[in-house]
């Protein structure tokens, strides 16, 4: 593959700051508020009459598949990885990757008798950065991003989603004092729609199709797709399972430059509520993880300690 070119560190871009997110989360908090008085709406209904729609603030468990694999997901994670191969300049070969972050329930309407079904409504919010272990441990760069997303479950196995989602990118302070390289204004801010499918049944699919503005504030689609299984628990005395996934994502306004992300490892649930362990081997190729490398690809492998909620 023929490298990308690096990012100049005098390109310093500005762009008109864009809106679309905003009027989509506008939808969504209206949508919202709507089930919440049809909901109460239903429970005012006489006594006899067909069963209320149950909502409910604050839901304890799952309801759109995560996509487990993909690197900028809020989740909690501490890894060590090990590059096998980088573009990004005066870099070590050993990182730590942190990521902070989770995903909040906000409320849910279900039909009556069916709490996996209905709308669902989703912050998510996390930090993903890594550290230079060949040179004390110094910042390379981080990655925080929060979205808000309105699901939809037709049945139990198929669903989709869509929302509005930010990531804005940083060069570690240390890095760039060494380096002279500085910070690119990289913000991606845009819509969503995606759709997941759980058969055979514990293999689930899904895609998601983003658009918004990003380097340079030119408007771009990027397009992820992934597959995971998570088996039966029967490891560690009923208490784990073990699971695979693999994600790809693809980036219009790199030319379409593609990163896969692939895990193997337990599925360790905490009883039976949302909360997730996972203990697990990573690896990796493709577009910098780090948006303010966006220009440079990696390869890496990795072991670590995840943490869902």
């Amino acid at each position: 593959m023929t490298p990308l070119p690096s990012v100049r560190s005098s390109f310093t871009p500005s762009y008109p700051r864009q809106t679309t997110h905003r009027g989509l989360a506008m939808c969504i908090v209206v949508g919202m508020l709507l089930m919440a008085s049809n909901t109460g709406a239903a429970d005012e209904e006489s006594v006899g009459a067909r069963p209320a729609a149950l909502g409910g603030w604050f839901p304890p468990s799952d309801f759109y598949p995560r996509y487990i694999a993909n690197p900028l997901r809020p989740q909690n994670a501490l890894s060590v990885l090990w590059l096998a191969d980088t573009e990004i300049p005066d870099t070590g070969t050993a990182r730590t990757a942190l990521r902070l972050g989770g995903s909040l329930g906000i409320y849910r309407w279900s039909p009556p008798d069916q709490p996996d079904l209905g709308w669902q409504l989703t912050f998510e919010g996390g930090f993903a950065g890594q550290f230079d272990l060949s040179h004390s441990w110094d910042n390379t760069g981080w990655d925080g991003f929060y979205g808000l997303y309105l699901s939809r479950m037709l049945t139990p196995e198929f669903g989709f989603r869509f929302g509005s989602q930010h990531n804005s990118s940083h060069i570690g302070d240390e890095y760039s004092l060494r380096t002279g390289r500085q910070r690119i204004h990289y913000t991606r801010e845009e819509a969503v729609v995606g759709a997941a499918w759980t058969f055979r049944p514990k293999w689930t699919a899904y895609s998601e199709l983003g658009w918004g503005n990003g380097i340079a504030g030119s408007m771009t689609f990027q397009l992820e797709s992934g597959l995971q299984f998570i088996s039966e628990r029967r490891y560690w005395k009923g208490r784990a399972s073990r699971y695979v996934a693999l994600d790809l994502r693809t980036y219009e306004e790199t030319d379409w430059s593609t990163r896969a992300t692939a895990q193997a490892g337990y599925w360790i649930p905490v009883a039976n509520r949302n909360p997730v362990h996972r203990i697990a081997f990573e690896v990796g190729t493709g577009r910098s993880v780090m948006g303010q490398f966006l220009w440079e690809n990696e390869t890496w492998v990795g072991v670590g300690w995840y943490y869902d909620w």
